[in-house]
This record gives structure tokens, sequence and C-alpha cells, in this order.
């Protein structure tokens, strides 16, 4: 973390609102970039902005400074989309039914075409090793790892949400499935 930033996170915990106002100035346009090229509306990457800021700020005594700070600000920005995303794909539908004549509802019966609760539970534990091992990756490395494959966003995309050039995206990618590979197969990198 440059000094310049270091030296605001510092502030920010001593109650300074003008040096939160400077991180959020520094940060906001990339957050919001990130946010919408996520979810793809507007008025969401708005609302998802602000919220990355709140709990940005609840959670800057838990920041840890020899960490990059953009790191740390878009994994936190990152999880606020991928909640969102999993929210918004959840939609209600009606499962009792009404006769046109008739003031009698009556259920209907769906079969579940889903997973046995033996696979949801397999897939899970998958789901969670798979998190485990992404979150055991250094902040560069998890980041980029994260917007590429759970927000399926272009190198292209992650080199502008990160400000980094297009090759040390490829490159940090490159390491991180290495990291990767090597701690599945149970090898120490």
């Amino acid at each position: 973390m440059s000094g310049e930033e270091a030296g605001l996170v510092r502030r920010c915990l001593a109650g300074d609102e003008k040096a939160y106002r400077e991180l959020v100035e520094r940060y906001q346009a990339q957050v919001y970039s990130l946010a919408l090229r996520m979810v793809r509306r507007a008025a969401d990457a708005e609302d998802l902005t602000q919220e990355t800021f709140v709990r940005m700020f609840r959670a800057l005594s838990r920041y840890d400074p020899t960490r990059s700070f953009a790191a740390w600000l878009f994994t936190i920005a990152s999880r606020l989309c991928i909640d969102h995303i999993r929210r918004r794909k959840v939609s209600p539908i009606s499962l009792t039914r009404r006769e046109r004549d008739s003031e009698e509802e009556y259920q209907i019966e769906v079969e579940d075409p889903g997973l046995k609760p033996d696979e949801v539970a397999t897939h899970a534990e998958e789901e969670r090793r798979a998190a485990d091992l992404i979150a055991s990756l250094p902040p560069h490395y998890r980041i980029v790892v994260i917007l590429r494959h759970q927000q399926d966003l272009s190198y292209q995309e992650i080199a502008e949400a990160l400000h980094l050039p297009l090759g040390t995206v490829k490159a940090r990618i490159h390491r991180a499935r290495a990291l990767l590979k090597a701690r599945i197969e149970g090898e120490t990198p």
C-alpha cells in the first residue's frame, strides 16, 4: 500500500471524515465500473458501490496494511456483487391455482428437477473446498481469480477494474491457477 493510502486509512480510523471522502473519491469510479460490469444495471451498481464503501468503513479496523488496499476493496465489492446476483436469480412463483368459475384454490404438485440431497451435499462440499482454496491465495491472485472465474470478466475488463496492465492480469491468473493446481494435488507451493 502506498504511503498516502496508509495515511488515509490511519486518518479514517481516527475519525477523519475528509480522509474517508478522499478514499471514496479515489476508488468510487473503479468500484462502480466493476459493479456495473457484474450486475449490468446502473441503479444496482450505484447501490452496490455505496454499500461497498459502507462495508469498507465498517471493516477498516480489520484491514491488513501489508496487503493491497485496492485488492481488499475490490474483494468487498466483488462479494457484494456476487451476493446481489445470487439474490436476483430467485424469482418466486405461485404454487396455487384457481379455476376461472370457482373460488376454490388448489395446490400444484411440482417435481423438483434439481439435485438429490446427497448430490447437493457433494456439490456443497466441493464448492466449500474451492472457496477455501481461492481464499488461501494471496489477495492479488485471489481478486483476479474471483473476477475471471466467478464473475466471468474478460482479462481486459479485469485490467481496467484493477488498473493493471493486461500482461500483469494474465500473469497473475496463470500463477494463481498454478498455485491452485499445486494445492489441489497436495503439493506445497
